[in-house]
């Protein structure tokens, strides 16, 4: 295992070179022997890992702040999180799932971007749940789901149906979220920049075809732009343009798959100032012109 510089490693050095069965997602199980090399190590996420609890205790520190972790306990890290494991006991069992940015892109809607966001928001500074019997049966009946569909690889609608299970796990995750009762005091400390990030997120699901800048949405939420682009990022790990283009580049993938529709009106729907502009930008996420994308569909 390469250690670089100051014991810093990403999760993919790490997870990449643990056995995943794919570069863009992975479920494992681990326990004590397989993860005690991986003590007082330094990881650096640039992706989004869950870790179910299963048996055994341990010490885990999460953005500088050691959390006790316990059976049914969820941990939900994304980009931006720095994670070490100080200390777990020799009974310790956890499953693991490791999702990419690639596919984490790709499930990028309107409706999902909203509710993946609005836990992360709330888990961000606390990311450890614990779940009662049922839920944790629930999430880890989904993690052996997404286990069976990768062994899948083969399948002619192999990406779909990975997408699909993520899809549902992070559904049920989002219920299970939005079910628990917020106390009076987990009220009181919702900040005024995580009120402000939500203002944002609700702003953007229905202006982000037409409004590309970040200086709308600061003006309608009565903040400098510079304010919202530290609080977007410092609550997310991303940046206001990556949340608007992520979600214009998901649309025009959406609107190339209707053959009937000339991608000059794709182009004017998006609010691109015409259709080079709009191709330029979609070049530059995809690698492939609007054209080259569709005929890619076509001759799937």
């Amino acid at each position: 295992m390469k250690i670089i510089e100051d014991n810093m490693q990403n999760d993919s050095e790490i997870f990449i070179e643990s056995l995943i069965n794919t570069d863009n997602i992975s479920i494992r199980s681990f326990e004590y022997k397989e993860l005690k090399r991986f003590l007082n190590v330094n990881i650096y996420l640039k992706s989004t890992l869950f870790i179910l609890v299963l048996s055994g205790r341990g010490k885990i520190e999460i953005n500088f702040k050691t959390h006790e972790v316990a059976p049914h306990n969820l941990m939900l890290l994304s980009f931006g999180h720095f994670f070490k494991m100080n200390q777990i006991s020799t009974d310790f069992k956890c499953l693991l799932l490791y999702v990419d940015n690639a596919y984490i892109e790709e499930m990028y809607s309107v409706d999902m971007l909203y509710k993946r966001v609005k836990y992360g928001v709330k888990m961000y500074k606390t990311p450890l749940l614990q779940l009662s019997l049922s839920n944790f049966n629930l999430l880890k009946k989904r993690f052996f789901l997404i286990d069976e569909i990768i062994l899948e690889e083969q399948h002619r609608y192999f990406k779909e149906m990975i997408l699909n299970g993520l899809r549902l796990y992070f559904l049920d995750l989002s219920n299970i979220i939005e079910e628990r009762k917020e106390s009076k005091e987990d009220t009181q400390q919702q900040s005024r920049e995580e009120l402000h990030f939500l203002q944002f997120l609700n702003l953007l699901a229905t202006h982000y075809q037409s409004e590309h800048l970040v200086e709308f949405y600061a003006r309608t939420i009565h903040i400098t732009p510079h304010h919202l682009t530290q609080i977007v990022k410092r609550l997310s790990g991303q940046t206001v343009a990556d949340f608007i283009f992520q979600l214009l580049y998901s649309e025009a993938k959406l609107l190339l798959k209707q053959p009937n529709l000339p991608i000059q009106d794709i182009a004017v729907q998006l609010h691109f100032s015409d259709q080079s502009a709009f191709g330029k930008f979609f070049k530059r996420k995809s690698g492939l012109s609007p054209k080259e994308y569709r005929n890619g569909i076509v001759t799937e």
